[in-house]
């Protein structure tokens, strides 16, 4: 019987793949069709290898100039590879200059990634309401999500928590992925401090990539509660809310939450990093689950790729009077850019009905 291929042989396999593409194909292309045999195999064969090496000491090293570098250039990349690849197409049906197309497509991608970068600094707050008859008096929740410090810095999370408090939330949550590096210091997240609400977490898969303990230790000193496979009351008592850890197994909400002390007939809110599990929440009576982690793609067309792993991508989802919101996330992982995706402060009321 054939063995399945496990996610960490698909990274190994992707990985190199996807900087062949990004960070090689489109400067070997485009060079070549400007100026034919400017470009040979040898020197692109020795930027991917280039590339892929910078790009994985990058993300297992905290040398934040050389992250800064190889992510923004990621990103650059995936502009230019995009608009490459569907020249590619064109080209085949079309008859044109190819040097007048690199011009083109250089003038584009300067466009596109300079709307990108603009994307990526502008905070939006996206409002709610839900009613409920469990509840007997208003309350207010704010959600952020992959908020990624480290490829941020700590004053774009002093904006955010500016923004939330002139809400006037009466519970903050943070559903994974604040920080991304284990080069994140307690200056940088000290802003959470300021928060004027009562605020909870629940872990992200950067936070386990990076270091976990000191991330937990760091929230803990700023008065960030983490809820991990456990539950807190806030509203006086009316709403339940319950964390689990991010896990790379689907059926992670399936196996924590039956074992996690509820009170049956309360309104309870869900809080997990990605957009999995809502069946078994809704099976065990969980009527608001929040999560993030998808970035609803973050740069254009990548959002495609993403649906293929999770089918519920960014928005709002109900059944009955079960509901599923997914947070496009409130930053970025990676380049400072977003193309077709928006950084989101989520406003939830939930009101007595």
């Amino acid at each position: 019987m054939a063995r399945k291929i496990s996610a960490r042989h698909w990274f190994y396999i992707l990985f190199p793949l996807g900087c062949f593409f990004v960070f090689a194909y489109p400067v070997g292309r485009l060079a070549n069709w400007y100026a034919p045999g400017a470009v040979t195999f040898g020197e692109t064969l020795l930027l991917w290898i280039a590339a892929t090496v910078a790009l994985w000491y990058s993300f297992t090293r905290p040398k934040m100039v050389i992250r800064y570098v190889m992510a923004h250039w990621l990103g650059v990349g995936f502009v230019l590879f995009s608009l490459t690849a569907v020249y590619e197409v064109v080209r085949l049906a079309v008859p044109l200059r190819d040097a007048v197309a690199v011009a083109w497509i250089l003038g584009g991608a300067a466009v596109l990634v300079v709307l990108a970068v603009a994307a990526s600094h502008y905070l939006t707050v996206k409002h709610l309401a839900f009613d409920s008859a469990k509840l007997t008096r208003p309350h207010r929740i704010v959600q952020i999500s992959d908020v990624h410090i480290g490829s941020r810095r700590g004053g774009y999370l002093q904006r955010i928590v500016t923004r939330i408090n002139r809400l006037q939330p009466d519970t903050v949550v943070i559903t994974g992925d604040l920080i991304d590096s284990s080069s994140v210091g307690h200056d940088d997240i000290k802003h959470l401090r300021n928060l004027r609400a009562r605020t909870l977490f629940t872990i992200g898969n950067h936070e386990r990539y990076a270091d976990l303990d000191k991330a937990l230790d760091m929230l803990e000193r700023l008065g960030v509660e983490a809820l991990r496979q456990r539950r807190v009351m806030v509203g006086d008592g009316e709403i339940q809310v319950i964390g689990i850890d991010d896990a790379d197994a689907p059926h992670q909400v399936a196996e924590h939450l039956p074992g996690i002390e509820r009170h049956h007939g309360r309104y309870t809110v869900l809080l997990y990093h990605r957009p999995q599990g809502w069946e078994a929440a809704i099976e065990h009576g969980v009527d608001l689950m929040l999560c993030g982690h998808t970035h609803n793609g973050q740069i254009f067309p990548f959002n495609w790729f993403v649906k293929h792993q999770f089918r519920r991508i960014r928005g709002l989802y109900r059944a009955g009077d079960a509901h599923l919101y997914v947070s496009p996330g409130t930053g970025t992982w990676g380049p400072l850019m977003r193309l077709g995706s928006l950084n989101e402060i989520t406003c939830i009321d939930l009101r007595p009905g």
